[in-house]
């Protein structure tokens, strides 16, 4: 005989409820659940949806922040296309102030738009003291720069203000593709769509390469970080929606205008901090009001001296990663044009280009005229 105290009813008295089939046993264990779930149900909410409420919560309140304040922010590369953009975006946002720190003042003058919030900063990477007196009253960064040349300097300066909530003290923009060169032939061949682009294959100057080691130079700074890596900028591009994804399978193209609108928003964003991910835009969708529930999905860039050990034992005994072909197939998907053939592209064409069986602005595959440099 087994007692129960008929809570749901409220009755003083306890209840004697004989069970004497198994049925009857089953029943008596759901009505329990059902119970408790009626009375507790935070208990029993998956913990993952528990998480992803809490993330929407909090970006929604990020979000909200964001708009009623903005803290004084310092752009690195403010003459560059995508710093100017960077620039005007801050502006839009109501940044209080906006330090660009330049290298080349006449140029700031010319490009950039006029604004009494704007403090043009002639800028010497390697001057120590007048970085961190340049970015004295900034309380975080967005670093559109070309190189690594003042970013230790910059993000020492920054992580010597301490934390920020959780929120990052630089946000850098660096380039999807950087550590599809170091993959191993295997890899390479197994993920042609994505190894096999242009920028991949002729990698001019070694772009990729001084790419990755200026994202290592922001990780070992010590400051609080994030690290975007946007696809192919395209300014003839629709305005859509930033897709943020990880491990560099991401190939396709984003405006710079979108590219601005997600590094400005990251920076409000804690989600973020600790994080590299790509950034492919797909055209025409609304930008979420936060991207906090998406990021909380990304892990945290691993760091220490036995990161590559790991990364090897991994390998060993666990094999490939095995959301790697998931992640991949689905980001083809979102390639432009109708072929949607990345690894058959020149560089210089586009995918449109491609479709129509045009030649590119330098030249046939294979036979491309790279350019000697290429900026953002």
């Amino acid at each position: 005989c087994i007692r129960v105290a008929s809570q749901a009813q409220r009755l003083p008295l306890m209840e004697c409820v004989c069970f004497r089939h198994h049925g009857n046993r089953r029943l008596f264990v759901l009505l329990l659940l059902a119970v408790a779930i009626g009375r507790f149900p935070v208990l029993f909410t998956p913990p993952t949806l528990q998480t992803r409420r809490c993330v929407a919560r909090r970006a929604t309140e990020t979000a909200q922040a964001t708009i009623d304040s903005m803290d004084p922010v310092a752009v690195a590369g403010a003459t560059g296309r995508t710093g100017q953009i960077v620039v005007k975006e801050l502006l839009r946002r109501g940044a209080p102030q906006v330090i660009a720190l330049v290298r080349n003042r006449s140029k700031a003058d010319e490009v950039l738009v006029a604004d009494d919030r704007i403090s043009i900063v002639d800028w010497d990477p390697t001057d120590t003291q007048a970085t961190s007196a340049a970015c004295d009253q900034a309380e975080v960064a967005i670093w559109c720069a070309e190189g690594d040349a003042g970013l230790s300097t910059l993000g020492s300066a920054f992580a010597a203000k301490g934390d920020r909530d959780g929120r990052p003290r630089i946000v850098m923009c660096s380039s999807a593709a950087v550590t599809r060169p170091s993959w191993s032939e295997a890899k390479k061949q197994r993920f042609q769509g994505v190894a096999d682009i242009p920028i991949v294959r002729l990698n001019p100057n070694n772009i990729l390469g001084a790419k990755v080691a200026a994202e290592d130079v922001i990780r070992r700074c010590g400051v609080a970080y994030a690290v975007v890596r946007p696809t192919g900028l395209n300014d003839k591009w629709p305005s859509g929606r930033p897709i943020l994804s990880q491990g560099d399978f991401a190939v396709g193209r984003i405006s710079r205008s979108d590219l601005a609108s997600l590094l400005v928003s990251l920076i409000h964003t804690p989600e973020a901090t600790g994080k590299t991910f790509e950034a492919v835009a797909v055209a025409a969708y609304p930008k979420p009001l936060s991207y906090g529930p998406a990021l909380a999905r990304l892990q945290k860039d691993e760091m220490g001296p036995f990161v590559g050990f790991k990364k090897l034992a991994r390998r060993i005994f666990r094999g490939e990663r095995p959301g790697e072909d998931a992640t991949y197939g689905l980001l083809q998907q979102l390639l432009p044009g109708e072929a949607q053939e990345s690894a058959g592209l020149a560089m210089g064409q586009t995918y449109e280009q491609y479709d129509k069986g045009q030649e590119g602005r330098l030249g046939p595959r294979g036979e491309e005229k790279v350019p000697a440099s290429i900026t953002g």
